[in-house]
């Protein structure tokens, strides 16, 4: 399996919708889409809105979007922290799912976001927290391993495997209005009640072959902590457990 027909069997278990309803979207809304990846959220967002434009790092990703590219789309194909959205049009809503947690300032970007951000426009973030060791079974022999992995990946600044609950607390610092929160988000792939659908677990399984940070940390043990995942991931007992949440807030101008 490649790397896009991997995130496209993700964008299916996303379930957007249950996002979207939340948003306060409106006809004449600017959005931008940070981590496009294969476009799944844009394309939803694009048939409500009046444009949007996706950005990602990943070229792969980018040329997919372009291939099916609609008309108020436009995809970019660079790191979102350095893009000149000075030379955009102004901006109504901010999208982000899953890649604020890979920024090593997210505060800073979160307030470069807020200045950027039209009067009464909306942002909106999706992410996770422990999503690998919060799928597995809490007796799991080597779950307090991986949760030592993903604490030192925060501390090492590659990537905030716990941003999910830090989301609601910055958002307020760099200003914006919290306006909906849902710290326990039904997901198909990485917050769900009993077994993993079949398909669910190989994508589980191709993740696990990208993980090298946790193949580097635990050489020796990772042939077994992989199988203990796909073990908790498949069995009837499995429940959720907070892995993913979603924060929505305005730029609320009224007090300043």
């Amino acid at each position: 399996m490649d790397i896009i027909e991997e995130y496209k069997l993700q964008q299916s278990w996303r379930n957007w919708e249950q996002y979207v309803d939340m948003i306060p979207l409106k006809k004449n809304d600017r959005i931008i889409d940070l981590g496009c990846s294969v476009g799944g959220i844009a394309n939803i967002l694009s048939s409500r809105v009046a444009s949007i434009i996706g950005i990602d790092l990943n070229n792969d990703f980018i040329n997919y979007c372009k291939s099916n590219q609609r008309p108020n789309q436009h995809f970019i194909c660079s790191d979102f922290t350095t893009v000149d959205y000075d030379s955009l049009e102004p901006i109504t809503g901010i999208w982000s799912s899953f890649s604020i947690s890979y920024l090593n300032s997210p505060q800073e970007f979160l307030k470069l976001l807020y200045n950027l951000l039209q009067p009464g426009g909306w942002i909106a973030l999706v992410d996770v927290s422990c999503f690998i060791s919060g799928n597995m079974l809490p007796d799991s022999k080597y779950c307090q391993l991986v949760k030592d992995f993903e604490m030192k990946s925060v501390i090492s600044g590659i990537y905030d495997f716990d941003f999910g609950t830090k989301m609601e607390t910055l958002l307020k610092k760099a200003g914006f209005k919290i306006i909906y929160v849902d710290n326990n988000v039904s997901d198909a792939e990485l917050n769900f009640d009993g077994a993993a659908k079949p398909e669910v677990v190989v994508n589980w399984k191709a993740r696990l072959k990208r993980l090298q940070g946790l193949k580097n940390k635990y050489p020796v043990e990772y042939f077994n902590i992989s199988k203990d995942i796909i073990a908790g991931l498949t069995s009837s007992q499995h429940n959720k457990n907070n892995n993913v949440h979603f924060v929505v807030a305005v730029k609320d101008v009224s007090n300043e």
